[in-house]
């Protein structure tokens, strides 16, 4: 079965993180591959912490399963710390380009809570950008990365850029996607769900899940976009005001 590695960090309510990020590469038919680099302590209501896996763990857990075999993708998650970004950017450098990395660039958290500080910015775009096929920052994240400029990203080494535009506001969602200094757009309708939590972490995974099957950049993150509407699409707003997580155990199979 096709494999994905995916590196991120542990979140105890279970609406993001790697545990999604299995999750939506089981729904995509790939074989998930989970390394736990951070354990957060957070929830609906926030993120509060995050304390590092000790490093010869992750690294041994990455190691054992890159033994078993080959991986056709890898998603690189929340990190977290900038000395973390720098060693798992070594860990993965044998493998790039060969292998197509996805960085989803977690700067933020939709609950609030999270300071990413301006290290942990820098080392992103000095480690993380040469190593990604793809890297997927929402509006925040793109500014903090790059000043809002898709193309100082590329300057600095990604393949390619997908600007997401779920925090954008107005009737339609618009996701881009750079490379080579040409753009494609994606317009959906924005959804009324309200806030909804790893979105992100869902989308990112899914794009991979499809790169590990052999899809074409643009076909993966249009298609991956789709099916992340979708799942938007079955949403209420809670009446409390607190964020959603997304129904992954009612999306059934994703089509290819």
């Amino acid at each position: 079965m096709t494999r994905l590695l995916i590196l991120g960090g542990l979140d105890p309510s279970g609406g993001a993180g790697v545990t999604v990020d299995a999750t939506v590469a089981a729904l995509h038919e790939v074989e998930p591959l989970p390394v736990a680099l951070t354990a957060t302590v957070q929830s609906l209501r926030g993120f509060d912490r995050a304390e590092p896996i000790p490093a010869a763990v992750w690294r041994a857990q990455v190691t054992a399963v890159l033994a078993d075999g080959p991986v056709a993708a890898v998603k690189i998650g929340f990190l977290g710390d900038a000395a973390l970004v720098a060693d798992v950017a070594a860990v993965l450098a044998p493998l790039a380009p060969e292998v197509p990395v996805v960085v989803d660039p977690v700067l933020s958290a939709t609950a609030g809570g999270m300071e990413p500080g301006a290290a942990l910015v820098a080392a992103s775009r000095a480690h993380l950008a040469p190593l990604a096929a793809l890297v997927t920052p929402n509006a925040h994240e793109l500014q903090a990365l790059a000043a809002g400029a898709p193309a100082a990203l590329l300057a600095a080494g990604a393949g390619a850029v997908l600007r997401k535009g779920g925090h954008g506001t107005g009737a339609e969602a618009v996701d881009e996607l750079w490379i080579d200094g040409a753009s494609t757009r994606w317009a959906r309708p924005r959804l009324g769900c309200g806030p909804v939590r790893g979105t992100g972490c869902a989308l990112a995974s899914a794009i991979a899940s499809r790169l590990a099957h052999g899809a074409p950049l643009p076909a993966a993150c249009a298609r991956a976009g789709d099916w992340l509407a979708s799942l938007l699409g079955r949403v209420e707003p809670r009446r409390d005001g607190l964020p959603q997580v997304l129904p992954l155990s009612r999306a059934g199979t994703a089509p290819r």
